[in-house]
């Protein structure tokens, strides 16, 4: 079990010694860093015929990011930074001798890799010349859209709930001249806020309210009154409401320095996106880009396969479209070599799941007439005479989802590309 750990652990150290690598792409677009001072090429280790020295290491250390670097500057860093070099050209030599390095998928991600690379290196630099939005230019958005910065009058209520209008109405002279906390406290029938004296919260002209939902005709009765009133009774679902209006705040704007920043952003996304535009039409007028309208439309137009359909019709979902994707198939492609397994698919379904006898019965009947070679044509027989009795046929998959449990199908499928 230590020797598996330790493995595991030196694997770890290989790979993160190819991580701290990466940072070298942007290295070069990035402002000068400090070098580790160079020193006489000494071979250090030797790997068969190739040798890491003390340039090897020198230059590691300086392609690594600053935060981490000085961990590698002392003699213990060196010392395991030397390790990992060593570790790591083990690992590639090893690859490549096994011709790790010739395997076309690998070719394929490294080619991808590399173009994704210098698209996204070239592309970063073009847009560092991109400048950034002034103070004035965001105080002019500002001021040309001081329509979306507006807030809402507001009012900060509370309020003593009763169950019927007569109680309200027997209890609003005493809330108009005793202690609204302790009458709100000893009378209200909201449980919710009678120990906070019945605080509603602030409330828009929408009538959002945190305890009683929406009310909009109760937040406009509201706001007829004045700072330090009360009024009422006002009926809701919940009861019948007396409402102290606490407070209140006319509408008005935010002010710039509040939305500074988010307009700065919104500026600079929409800067970005322009510039971007900009460029990728120069660069498609520089390189005399031409696109033949005629091949593209043929091109993407074209409809799916019949393999390609079948695989998403068994991944439709529910049994209707399902059915409905089969149908489309059979539509599209009326003799492919998956038509027969579509047909019978159909019925299956119609059977098994929707249990609509008749229907599946003809979904049947239709494979063996078209059909009638075809693998699927016993299995189909044998749904016809059996499918209403409690009988499994051999064919079916019981342990699966019966969008996949005819074994028949899909036996005949796998035999074909």
């Amino acid at each position: 079990m230590i020797r598996r750990r330790d493995a595991r652990n030196r694997i770890a150290l290989v790979v993160l010694a190819l991580a701290l690598a990466v940072p070298v792409v942007h290295a070069a677009t990035a402002r000068p860093r400090a070098r580790v001072a160079a020193a006489r090429d000494t071979v250090l280790v030797r790997v068969g015929s190739e040798t890491i020295t003390t340039a090897t290491v020198n230059q590691r250390i300086n392609e690594l990011p600053e935060q981490v670097r000085s961990t590698f500057t002392t003699p213990d860093g060196r010392q395991r930074l030397i390790e990992r070099l060593v570790e790591e050209k083990v690992w590639l030599m090893a690859a490549q001798k096994a011709g790790v390095s010739e395997r076309p998928d690998l070719k394929t991600q490294l080619e991808q890799q590399r173009r994704d690379l210098l698209i996204r290196t070239y592309v970063t630099e073009l847009m560092a010349n991109n400048a950034a939005p002034s103070d004035s230019e965001a105080m002019q958005y500002y001021r040309e859209h001081l329509a979306d910065y507006r807030t809402p009058a507001t009012v900060s209520l509370s309020h003593l709930q009763t169950r019927t209008e007569a109680e309200a109405r027997r209890l609003l002279p005493f809330a108009r001249k005793q202690d609204w906390k302790a009458l709100v406290t000893k009378n209200s029938t909201d449980t919710t806020t009678r120990r906070t004296g019945g605080s509603l919260g602030v409330v828009t002209r929408e009538g959002l309210f945190g305890s009683l939902g929406v009310q909009p005709a109760l937040a406009e009765s509201s706001f007829t009154l004045a700072e330090g009133a009360i009024g009422g009774p006002w009926r809701t679902e919940r009861g019948w409401h007396l409402i102290r209006l606490d407070s209140r705040r006319a509408d008005g704007e935010r002010p710039f320095e509040q939305v500074r920043q988010q307009i700065m952003r919104q500026l600079s996304a929409k800067r970005s996106q322009d510039f971007y535009q900009n460029e990728l039409q120069k660069a498609k007028q520089n390189l005399r880009v031409t696109a033949d309208s005629a091949a593209i439309k043929s091109f993407v137009s074209q409809r799916k396969s019949a393999r390609e359909q079948f695989n998403e019709a068994q991944l439709a979902g529910a049994a209707a479209d399902r059915i409905q994707a089969y149908r489309a198939l059979l539509a599209d492609h009326p003799d492919s070599d998956v038509s027969a397994q579509a047909q019978f698919m159909i019925g299956f379904i119609q059977s098994e799941e929707l249990k609509d006898f008749p229907a599946a019965d003809a979904s049947f009947r239709e494979l063996l007439k078209r059909w009638p070679k075809s693998e699927l044509v016993a299995s189909a027989q044998w749904m016809v005479d059996h499918m209403r009795s409690e009988d499994a046929p051999a064919f079916m998959n019981l342990e699966g989802d019966s969008s996949q449990a005819a074994a028949g199908a899909r036996k005949e499928g796998a035999k074909r590309p």
